[in-house]
């Protein structure tokens, strides 16, 4: 039955068959009302509320702090008090997205894996941003003729450095498939940040014994080579103060927290699009 044959049905051209009808016109009428008020409500919400990358952009982080938004897999952008960095976009930051992050650093690239790098995705990201990119072998093969601009595009192989607005960037071998496949040490305003892509452990994090003060390190997921077992070996190698596990669903995290559970390490957990700010001790 229609709202209309309701109203109509309503009985009847006596005194009390009006009286019903104009119930029921009312009664329609409130609720149509109702349903604008809520649909007008959730639209404004919708496109009022700030994205979570213009959150991050607005978020304001102190020394000793890191902001971050986690994209899931490896991708992350990381905001310290005076920096913005961008590691593995992938395609899941748009260049409308991160105009609202601020001035941006630079754009670190792991490997050459579609969940980490899109070459299409990367030369937008570097147009919006003029930011510097650092990427391993592969991804460079990939952008070398796309990104010309003199110093913006920096290949690093594994033991090489780079130091870009300050910051210093080192890349270790990555024990994962691909062309020359990276992990990355950040030393920015004091902190050493390390991000260990979806690799299992390299015997090359041991020249970081005890320097690394948080580490974002791959728990398993789709990675053939990450696992809780994995990280345990690099948290054990790394010695960082925080860890953060990724790439992995919630039982391989929980895995790690439980290996890591009579440590001294301080496990953080991170939602995706949800910006948080992490101290670093």
């Amino acid at each position: 039955m229609t709202m209309l044959t309701y109203i109509l049905d309503a009985g009847g051209h006596d005194r009390n068959g009006d009286r019903v009808c104009m119930k029921r016109i009312l009664t329609f009428l409130v609720m149509a009302l109702v349903a604008v008020i809520a649909v007008t409500s959730a639209y404004y919400y919708l496109t009022l509320q700030p994205s979570p990358f213009a959150k991050l952009g607005e978020m304001q982080v102190s020394k000793g702090e890191v902001g971050m938004l986690y994209l899931g897999y490896s991708t992350f952008v990381l905001k310290t008090s005076q920096h913005t960095i961008i590691v593995d976009p992938a395609g899941k930051i748009s260049t409308e997205a991160a105009k609202t992050l601020g001035r941006i650093s630079a754009i670190l690239v792991t490997h050459e894996h579609s969940d980490h790098f899109d070459p299409g995705a990367a030369t937008e990201l570097f147009r919006a941003t003029d930011a510097v990119v650092v990427v391993n072998m592969g991804a460079y093969d990939s952008l070398k003729g796309l990104i010309q601009k003199a110093g913006k595009l920096v290949k690093l192989e594994p033991r090489e450095k780079a130091t870009i607005d300050g910051i210093v960037i080192e890349a270790f071998i990555a024990n994962h498939s691909g062309s020359s496949p990276v992990m990355y040490a950040i030393s920015v305003e004091n902190m050493t940040l390390f991000h260990g892509s979806d690799s299992g452990f390299s015997p090359s994090l041991e020249q970081l014994a005890g320097k690394v003060d948080l580490a974002i390190l791959p728990v398993g997921g789709a990675s053939q080579t990450a696992s809780p077992l994995q990280a345990l070996k690099m948290a054990a190698t790394l010695h960082p103060k925080k860890v953060i596990p990724v790439h992995g669903p919630s039982d391989q995290v929980s895995e790690l927290k439980r290996l890591l559970a009579n440590s001294s390490i301080i496990i953080v957990e991170v939602q995706e699009n949800n910006p948080q700010k992490v101290s670093v001790p």
